[in-house]
């Protein structure tokens, strides 16, 4: 028996940002506000003022995770797009290759992929082996349209704040964990 007793409580409505719905309204929140944050005056004052290597931390602590997650997302689009036109060119992977070409290659291993070995290392040392790996392909499906999601609506928010200037206020009261919110008032928001 322990000398100090202990005592788990749970306390109503926390954790609200555990459900699909309002980690997604609160991403789309915090990305439009990261625009106005970027574009302030203070920002660029402060950001003058502290050097360089302040500035990088600065920059890495607070909006960096945002303009990766659209840099990310234009550049999907941009890959896209070149295959696409590559494709209405009548190229093959041969004619790629004698150009000398890096799209000559098919991707098979993306990063993400690659993303996942520390997360298997660590769950296969938590679990073992089977468990472990069992537990990563059980989630890498859902885990996948997740991050998708949240991914473009992190980058649609911070579009939409860079094109019209404004980061609208989203009530992200954190409604309880079982209110339904419809997926189009969700993509809407």
């Amino acid at each position: 028996e322990e000398a100090s007793p202990h005592i788990d409580a749970l306390e109503f409505e926390k954790g609200r940002e555990a459900t699909f719905t309002a980690a997604s309204t609160f991403f789309v929140k915090i990305s439009g506000g990261c625009v106005a944050l970027i574009r302030s005056r203070d920002n660029h004052l402060l950001c003058e003022r502290i050097g360089l290597l302040n500035s990088l931390s600065f920059y890495f602590a607070s909006v960096a995770y945002y303009v990766s997650t659209l840099l990310i997302d234009l550049s999907v689009f941009l890959y896209v797009a070149l295959f696409v036109l590559v494709s209405l060119t009548d190229l093959d992977l041969e004619q790629l290759s004698g150009l000398g070409s890096i799209f000559s290659m098919e991707w098979i291993i993306s990063l993400g992929f690659v993303s996942l070995v520390p997360q298997t290392c660590e769950m296969v040392l938590e679990y073992g082996i089977l468990a472990g790996v069992q537990e990563i392909l059980g989630g890498l499906f859902a885990g996948l349209l997740f991050f998708l999601f949240q991914n473009k609506s992190i980058a649609s928010s911070m579009k939409e704040g860079a094109i019209t200037g404004v980061a609208p206020y989203l009530a992200t009261g954190r409604p309880l964990a079982n209110q339904h919110q419809t997926w189009r008032d969700i993509y809407v928001a």
